[in-house]
């Protein structure tokens, strides 16, 4: 009788809030829900008890909610706790809403976003999507750290005011000051940062840096303002003007422009930076150096691709100056590359490659003159046909090269107009296969001013007809009972080629990087080219052995001709080769070893040993590598290195360390060795990198590179210039600004 009698209160109290607000379903009426309901004198609706507002997706929870009915207000004398549309959560106490909940004021907020960011205060006022919050805290952090008797994140943002722009999703801050560890940092009048909540890129300046440089008793400074434009959806755009002035120098001013954009099938990207001096009276040169790094491809139909990269700068060095970072600061030179490829255009397996190269040299002690063009290089692949059990493709070549001076290897300027056939033709006999292949090359030159000694130079059109034939066989077997399952597969192939040897009248262009190695020793032409042809009379024998997780190789070759090209250019002094092998090991762990013995000098040409080690705490890497060479039985070149890595898993939950070096085991130096250390929790990252060369000569000191950065999550990334420069130097320590990817954060 009892639950009945409370049951039916329950229902008249609902029905009594029902009637009171009819509209109910319209977004500005409300339900409430209490343990007990009740009218003060002047009729304000009194809930008590898990006293309970819903409107559509929103909710406050209190012990004591009055609604004020005449004024349509929501007052929320003790604490109270309020979730938005959005999953943001507001705790606070001794405020008020307004009925349709878009305006409010409390005091000591609590406010918890739905990605886990933090921010408390003394007091809100919230009206639409805009909240304010006085003497405030801001922080991304979930982590604890004790100080003393202080408890506080891993690190914060205290402003004056904090204005949360919930549409724009921004954080407007007022005088704030960070701390870290709760130790203050820095400080800035204003600074405005990305919503934690915001998804979509938005337009806005991005954090200033500002430098202090003191050189003797010279101050200057450098100050960045990065503006970044959200240009469309596809389209993006970080200007960063930087301005120096003071120290005594003359004041200057760096523009960086990066620009990005999604296209359909591919994507465009350039980076400008120029350097200037605007305000200097009476200079006509306002431009000093600049730097244009441009990459575009795109597919342009379904057949076509077109990639275009460029890197160009108006002085030597200055991409090393001023992106030591990129890449291309370590190549030899820069260049613009614009490739077009074209893919089944008349068969489903041909291939079309049109390129133009254009080179600058970017390294010191580089002669400009002898860097080439490639004006145009054009390679077309037939595709494979198959008649009658023979399968054939043909290649066709074009180029068209030219530098100003030549040299010895490299004509002032060449043109080849070249036609691979190949033809093959495959046959299983008595358990053996039997490949028959011939390669014929029919090639025409045309050579302008090629150096043959220092007064000797030719010029000239040169035609040349050149055949290779091979019959290669090789017949696997296992033994009974093998447990193992080994493969044992003997091989052996006879090469003919007319013997004919390189003149020295052509210009290598193509046929430059070449290595005597199992994966090449079986090819026809071992060249990496065609300008220069493998003109060997060669057998060629071997052995492979190979089960699911190993396998090992070795090879030979025995020349019949004594003028055999590529066999002396790779050190092979006799008719018999050096022996090559393999031994490879693949399973949880990685071990390979290859090598290269002279079985006419008898002694080891050269030895690689590789291992990827998995163990508990990480991945380890090891290499291991001895070359020698020996002219009348004197050893002139000995090479003995060892390069090893580290790569830590997590420890203590955030924490890695990555270790690696190559240590001359001749000179019993470390040539160049890093270790590194990473920290990266929900909130905070931390990374101290240090990295050192050594050089062999006694009047060069080791150079010492030591850099530490700090990250912060929705903030940026700041990183320390070299901490490891002495006292004679008199670098202070800059800090530049990077951007950070939130996903470097873990969640633990």
């Amino acid at each position: 009788m009892i639950k009945f009698i409370n049951l039916f209160l329950v229902r008249f109290l609902f029905i009594v809030i029902f009637v009171s607000f009819p509209n109910f379903n319209n977004a500005k009426e409300i339900l409430i829900y209490a343990n007990s309901i009740s009218y003060d004198e002047n009729e304000n609706i009194i809930a008590k008890g898990n006293a309970k507002i819903f409107q559509k997706n929103k909710l406050i929870i209190s012990e004591l909610i009055i609604f004020n009915k005449l004024e349509e207000k929501i007052i929320l004398p003790l604490e109270f706790i309020y979730k938005d549309e959005k999953n943001n959560y507001f705790e606070g106490e001794n405020g008020f809403f307004l009925k349709n909940l878009n305006y409010a004021e409390f005091e000591n907020p609590k406010i918890r976003l739905s990605d886990g960011s933090r921010i408390i205060g003394k007091k809100i006022k919230r009206d639409g999507d805009i909240d304010i919050i006085s003497k405030s805290v801001y922080t991304p952090c979930n982590s604890r750290i004790k100080i003393a008797n202080f408890i506080c994140p891993t690190w914060q943002l205290e402003s004056e005011k904090i204005l949360h722009d919930n549409k724009n999703l921004f954080l407007h801050q007022k005088h704030s000051k960070m701390r870290v560890l709760n130790t203050p940092v820095f400080y800035l009048p204003y600074m405005v940062t990305p919503s934690p909540l915001r998804k979509d890129r938005k337009s806005g300046f991005l954090l200033p840096s500002v430098s202090l440089n003191f050189f003797d008793t010279k101050t200057s400074q450098s100050t960045s303002f990065p503006y970044y434009f959200n240009i469309a959806i596809d389209k993006e755009l970080l200007f960063t003007p930087i301005i120096n002035y003071g120290g005594g120098v003359d004041d200057s001013q760096r523009f960086i422009f990066d620009y990005n954009q999604i296209i359909s099938g591919g994507n465009f990207k350039t980076d400008l930076t120029f350097d200037s001096n605007f305000e200097n009276e009476n200079n006509n040169k306002w431009l000093n150096d600049a730097s244009l790094i441009t990459s575009y491809n795109k597919n342009l139909n379904k057949n076509y691709r077109i990639e275009i990269d460029s890197a160009l700068q108006t002085s030597k060095n200055y991409i090393q100056k001023t992106k030591p970072n990129d890449e291309l600061s370590y190549t030899n030179s820069l260049s613009t590359n614009i490739n077009l490829e074209g893919y089944n255009l008349n068969k489903i397996d041909d291939n079309l490659k049109i390129s133009l190269n254009f080179y600058q040299t970017n390294q010191e002690n580089e002669d400009n003159k002898i860097v080439p063009t490639v004006l145009p290089k054009i390679k077309y692949f037939s595709g494979y046909s198959n008649k009658f059990g023979n399968k054939s493709n043909s290649t066709y070549e074009f180029y068209n090269i030219f530098r100003e001076k030549s040299t010895l290897v490299h004509a002032k300027r060449q043109q080849k107009i070249s036609h691979k056939y190949n033809l093959e033709k495959e046959i299983i006999y008595n358990r053996s296969k039997i490949n028959f292949s011939s390669e014929i090359y029919n090639q025409v030159f045309n050579t302008e001013t090629k150096m043959i000694s220092d007064d000797n130079y030719k010029t000239g059109s040169y035609i040349r007809i050149f055949p290779i034939f091979s019959i290669n066989t090789e017949t696997p077997f296992k033994f009974k009972n093998n447990l193992k399952n080994f493969t044992i597969n003997p091989k052996v192939n006879l090469t003919l080629t007319p013997g004919i040897s390189n003149s020295n009248k052509l210009s290598n262009e193509d046929s430059t990087n070449n290595d005597f190695s199992i994966d090449n020793v079986y090819l026809l032409n071992r060249f990496s080219g065609t300008d220069k042809m493998d003109n060997s009379k060669r057998i060629t024998y071997g052995l492979n052995v190979y089960s699911q997780n190993f396998k090992t190789s070795l090879s030979q070759s025995y020349e019949f001709t004594n003028n055999s090209n590529f066999h002396s250019e790779q050190g092979n002094d006799d008719n018999l080769s050096d022996l090559i092998g393999s031994v490879e090991y693949l399973n949880t762990n990685e071990l390979s070893y290859n090598f290269r013995y002279d079985v006419n000098e008898s002694f080891l040409k050269k030895q690689n040993i590789d291992s990827k080690i998995n163990v508990r705490f990480g991945e380890i890497n090891l290499s291991y590598l001895d070359q020698n060479s020996k002219v009348n039985n004197i050893i002139t070149k000995d090479t003995e290195t060892f390069n090893y890595s580290l790569k830590s898993k997590n420890f203590l939950k955030f924490s890695k360390i990555n270790l690696k070096g190559l240590y001359d085991l001749k000179k019993e130096i470390n040539t160049e060795y890093s270790i590194g250390y990473s920290y990266f929790d929900e909130c905070f990252g931390i990374n101290l990198d240090f990295n050192r060369k050594s050089y062999e000569e006694d009047n060069l000191k080791p150079q010492d590179i030591l850099t530490l950065m700090f990250s912060f999550k929705n903030i940026g990334s700041y990183k320390s210039t070299n901490l490891a420069v002495s006292e004679n130097d008199k670098q202070d320590i800059e800090w530049e600004s990077y951007s950070i990817n939130n996903d470097k954060f873990q969640i633990n």
